[in-house]
């Protein structure tokens, strides 16, 4: 940390080289498109060694670049959009389940699941009808294999807020890809 704060060459090209891409893509997960990632990533960087001075290192620096993304793809989102969805558990609980805790419907048979997640385009496609911060924690959490614990400093999130969040994100990408595969024609 004391090379980077003195601006020492070698170690700012050792932190670029080892976390570029890994930024990159987790902007990709948060259903940027490239040339948008290329600007988001360019931001933590310039943004990180503004910052950086007042870095504590309490943390890991990929927890703290991370965290960074997260606060430059709201920014980015906030001046494009303020559209933010959120469904309540309820809803969907009472949406998937009787009042006796059975299935209203059954989840769809493993092998046709399977056929209709294959296609990257319509997981893609499922991925952007997420918030900007169920894309984030389940991209850190699942793609990435971050810690819950790195996710929440990077979110600035609770563990039971996390929880809650991977969750609505996984159900909603269930429901959205079952929903694409009742919608395919059979083979």
């Amino acid at each position: 940390m004391k090379r980077l704060r003195d601006r020492d060459n070698e170690a700012i090209t050792e932190v670029v080289k080892a976390y570029t891409r890994q930024l990159f893509r987790a902007a990709l997960g948060l259903g940027f498109e490239a040339p948008t990632c290329d600007e988001l990533v360019q931001r933590v960087w310039a943004t990180f060694f503004d910052v950086l001075p007042n870095f504590r290192g309490q943390s890991h620096v990929r927890t703290f670049l991370f965290g960074i993304l997260y606060n430059k793809a709201s920014e980015m989102r906030r001046e494009s959009t303020k559209f933010a969805s959120h469904d309540p558990i309820e809803d969907v609980v009472e949406r998937r389940f009787g009042k006796d805790g059975q299935w209203k419907e059954p989840p769809l048979d493993p092998e046709k699941f399977m056929i209709a997640s294959e296609t990257i385009g319509e997981v893609e496609d499922c991925l952007s009808g997420l918030s900007t911060t169920q894309r984030a924690a389940f991209w850190l959490r699942e793609v990435e294999e971050l810690e819950n614990d790195e996710i929440c400093n990077a979110l600035s999130l609770s563990a039971t807020n996390l929880r809650v969040l991977l969750f609505r994100a996984r159900n909603k990408l269930r429901e959205c890809l079952e929903a694409k595969a009742k919608d395919k024609p059979n083979e």
